[in-house]
């Protein structure tokens, strides 16, 4: 079985709890993009781990793969395999040659370029990942292969520092000295992390021919995509389902099922339009603690997001969904549903292109009265889907309706054993 799942909405949807529950079922877990600004947390037996580039599936599978369409920072890397090695001793840990270097160079120039972009400041994370690509593609980036060799990475980080000296102005950076200090820094993070480097599009192809099981696993959500997202507010790689192919070497065309997962509402990091944003009321951001995993900031929430979730379905062509926090959203008296968005009176069957249309967007909800609080959890982990609050399934059952894609998996709680599966329904 090959399978890939992403998040659906703005990132933030619960994938790396999906992601840690199936993937017991999988050899291979595979992440072919994004870097550390991808926070994701798994929670086993009350036991909170968090990771930023090593896959949520690592915790179960036999063997993770970082891609090459992943940009990597060595001293982030260095330390989750560290927490990685305690939690799953027996795991194989591999890295693609062709992966990308996030230095602190690329994190000076994330806070130096969002300083410039003005009332288009994106809200970064500031881990350097826009900076990294930048330079992935202007063909001047360190590659991980790169790391076993002191005078290319020099090279490089002279060629980086000479294009980007304006940027660099008033910097530690425009010291020659501490070019040199990060040179040597990124050739001892080298012989930490070196052992780990392969070729790692022919590993997947030959573990594929073997009938293993593969999961690809994406950073980000699908409204994030820098082609598809609402641009500019956008991540600096592809997130979409069809970026496997290029973030890892593997033929999307080999994929049998694509699982995208979303939560009962929506939550969005940094700025940009979000239609169906609940303004000044933080009740549901506090009850679901949205503060975000990488930066601990505040996420902004709204409602579901129907239209949203439909255009994201179609660009990921996905098969089955996976719900989370329902538990979360339930708690609410009355929940709201995004069902439309029309401009000048007339719906819409797109998402907006031009950031002015989004001043014109009116959106129609649908309500629905919560389920309150989910006090037989176990129960319903023991018998499934009948056991359900029938407010909670009336909800569901009106996303599949206006989606056309059955809910498979439904998260109950943050923890790996909070989940029931269509098998259950069954």
């Amino acid at each position: 079985m090959i399978s890939v799942i992403l998040g659906l909405q703005f990132g933030d949807e619960g994938k790396g709890k999906i992601t840690d529950f199936i993937s017991r079922d999988f050899d291979d877990v595979v992440r072919f993009n994004g870097g550390s600004n991808a926070g994701h947390t798994v929670v086993i037996n009350g036991e909170k781990f968090k990771f930023h580039l090593v896959p949520s599936g690592a915790m179960q599978s036999s063997k993770v793969i970082l891609g090459n369409g992943m940009v990597i920072d060595p001293e982030e890397l260095i330390s989750e395999l560290e927490l990685l090695k305690k939690s799953n001793k027996n795991i194989d840990i591999k890295i693609s040659a062709g992966a990308h270097i996030v230095t602190k160079m690329h994190k000076c120039l994330d806070k130096k370029e969002e300083g410039i972009r003005s009332k288009l400041n994106i809200g970064t994370t500031s881990q350097g990942i826009g900076p990294t690509y930048e330079d992935k593609y202007a063909r001047t980036g360190i590659r991980f292969i790169d790391l076993s060799n002191k005078e290319i990475i020099k090279d490089k980080i002279e060629t980086i520092y000479n294009m980007k000296k304006n940027l660099l102005a008033g910097s530690i950076y425009e010291n020659p000295e501490e070019r040199n200090k990060m040179v040597d820094e990124l050739c001892s993070f080298g012989n930490s992390i070196l052992k780990y480097m392969d070729y790692t599009e022919n590993l997947i192809y030959n573990d594929y021919r073997k009938g293993k099981n593969i999961l690809f696993e994406g950073a980000q959500g699908g409204m994030l995509d820098i082609d598809f997202g609402i641009y500019p507010f956008v991540t600096s790689s592809n997130t979409i389902a069809g970026a496997l192919t290029t973030g890892s070497g593997f033929s999307f065309r080999k994929v049998n099922r694509v699982i995208g997962v979303f939560k009962a509402y929506t939550s969005k990091v940094g700025s940009g339009p979000f239609p169906s944003e609940i303004v000044n009321d933080s009740t549901l951001r506090d009850l679901g603690s949205e503060y975000g995993t990488t930066t601990g900031r505040p996420r902004r929430v709204g409602w579901l997001d129907i239209p949203l979730l439909k255009y994201t379905i179609m660009m990921n062509d996905v098969d089955s969904l996976a719900i989370t926090k329902v538990d979360i959203l339930g708690k609410m008296k009355t929940i709201k549903v995004a069902t439309k968005y029309t401009i000048d009176g007339k719906e819409i069957d797109y998402f907006p292109k031009r950031l002015e249309d989004f001043n014109k967007l009116h959106v129609d909800y649908v309500e629905f009265p919560g389920w309150g609080t989910i006090n037989n959890a176990e129960n319903i982990i023991a018998n499934g889907y009948d056991e359900l609050p029938e407010n909670m399934k009336k909800f569901l059952e009106f996303i599949e309706e206006k989606t056309g894609k059955t809910i498979d998996i439904i998260s109950l709680g943050e923890d790996r054993k909070m989940t029931i599966t269509k098998e259950i329904f069954n």
